[in-house]
């Protein structure tokens, strides 16, 4: 059953139930109220014969001979075949005069007015009126009562149903946008989008999803990506090797250890590479291991200076390393940290080479910031656009594309970089001015400062 029905059903039921309850208390009400009024006329109407039967017990102390009192009134009230009657009950509730029809009053309409004298009730007047003629006009003034009411709320039900349909369709409008958008995602059509037309739960619901749609397309274009990104970084050095390995089956190639060296060597690539997009993978998908241990980050620094400083001589690069005289101890994995270090370092020493300032200069620094712990590696190589930032930890992603890869790398050590801190819960981040160098940064919690407030 479509949403839209059950709304329109749902707004027609509340229209009928309210016409219902008050259909009835309107008619309820209105007979109440009539017959009050009606009583009310009757007694006005017979005010004078009360006060004449007063004075009349008054002056005699009795009913005897009343009869005529009451005869005197018929002519104009009415009274006789097919009229009404009075009755007039003495103290005691028994007849002591009447004029007029007797017959026929059991279904007969009444009205009971007291006759009092000096505050005591000496009597009762009843004005009987057969039930077809006051009756009658009190029954068709109702009629006619319930009848506008019962149109009123059928107008009212109509109108219900039309603004409940209009409503419904209107609310379930972008329901079904948001339904046709899924069922063409769900056929492989990412991307999609709908109008977002208000600022409800159903306006956010719309954001929601446009917001979805545009993630997982994203996804998927950088997981289509990634994977011609992996099958470029692996025909290089497999095209390489089958080339030599072809070459001297052929006798092109003698099979000589430089030969074998050059296979050996694209081999190694290929097993970083596989390592690399294994550890990704895994860092994503949150099942990196981590073998976490107390590590102290001054030593830990100061030996990834010390390895990387022949390269950086060899390179014309001064390498400096700049750390807290006390140890600074964290919780961490102490071979995974020297794999981010490792990356940082050998990007900026690959990149501080092509910037025009002289000396190049690589500063690796480590400090205590209290709650953090915060490790930097600075250049002062050309630096990065706000562009170029904004993709440096993307996979595969190199500034420069016509670099080779014996100096560009695979393109995915900053994105390994990003991994590993994000599974120690710590982060990672860029800062650089094009022309001026960049400078990567990322802190890890301190265990001495949680210690100190456990």
């Amino acid at each position: 059953m479509k949403l839209w029905f059950k709304l329109t059903a749902a707004f027609l039921l509340v229209a009928v139930v309210g016409v219902i309850v008050v259909a009835v208390l309107a008619n309820r009400a209105t007979a109440v109220g009539f017959t009050h009024y009606l009583n009310a006329d009757r007694a006005a109407q017979w005010a004078d014969l009360q006060v004449e039967l007063a004075r009349y017990y008054e002056q005699n102390g009795r009913w005897d001979g009343v009869e005529g009192l009451l005869r005197e009134v018929r002519p104009g009230r009415g009274m006789g075949q097919g009229g009404m009657s009075l009755v007039l009950l003495d103290e005691t509730g028994q007849v002591a005069a009447s004029a007029g029809r007797r017959g026929g009053e059991a279904d007969a309409a009444s009205v009971e007015l007291p006759v009092v004298v000096d505050g005591r009730t000496v009597g009762a007047l009843l004005v009987i009126e057969p039930g077809g003629q006051g009756s009658r006009a009190a029954q068709q003034f109702l009629d006619d009562v319930n009848r506008a009411v019962w149109l009123g709320g059928l107008a009212a039900v109509l109108m219900a149903l039309f603004l409940g349909l209009f409503l419904a369709r209107r609310l379930t409008r972008p329901l079904r946008q948001l339904t046709q958008a899924s069922h063409k995602m769900a056929a492989g059509e990412l991307g999609q989008q709908v109008t977002v037309t208000t600022h409800d739960e159903i306006g956010e619901l719309a954001d929601s999803f446009n917001r979805m749609s545009h993630e997982l397309a994203l996804a998927e274009q950088q997981r289509q990506q990634m994977l011609a990104d992996v099958a470029h970084e692996l025909r290089t050095p497999l095209s390489i090797t089958r080339g030599h390995i072809e070459a001297m089956l052929d006798g092109v190639f003698e099979m000589t250890p430089d030969n074998l060296a050059l296979i050996h060597e694209e081999t190694l690539l290929l097993g970083r590479l596989v390592e690399d997009l294994r550890t990704l993978s895994l860092a994503e998908a949150g099942q990196l291991s981590l073998n976490l241990a107390e590590v102290d980050l001054t030593e830990l620094v100061q030996q990834a200076a010390a390895g990387f400083e022949p390269l950086a001589e060899a390179e014309g690069v001064r390498l400096t390393a700049v750390t807290p005289p006390d140890p600074l101890i964290i919780t961490a994995d102490a071979n995974r940290l020297r794999q981010v270090l490792g990356n940082l370092l050998s990007n900026a020493l690959r990149h501080v080479v092509k910037g025009g300032n002289e000396p190049h200069q690589v500063t690796l620094t480590l400090e205590n910031r209290g709650e953090f712990a915060r490790i930097s590696v600075a250049d002062n190589g050309p630096g990065l656009s706000t562009a170029e930032q904004a993709q440096v930890f993307d996979r595969f992603w190199r500034a420069d594309e016509a670099r080779s890869r014996d100096r560009g790398g695979s393109g995915l050590g900053l994105a390994i970089c990003k991994a590993i801190v994000a599974a120690h819960h710590g982060r990672i981040w860029l800062e650089s001015v094009p022309g001026e160098g960049a400078t990567f940064i990322f802190e890890l919690r301190n265990n001495r400062t949680t210690d100190e407030r456990g």
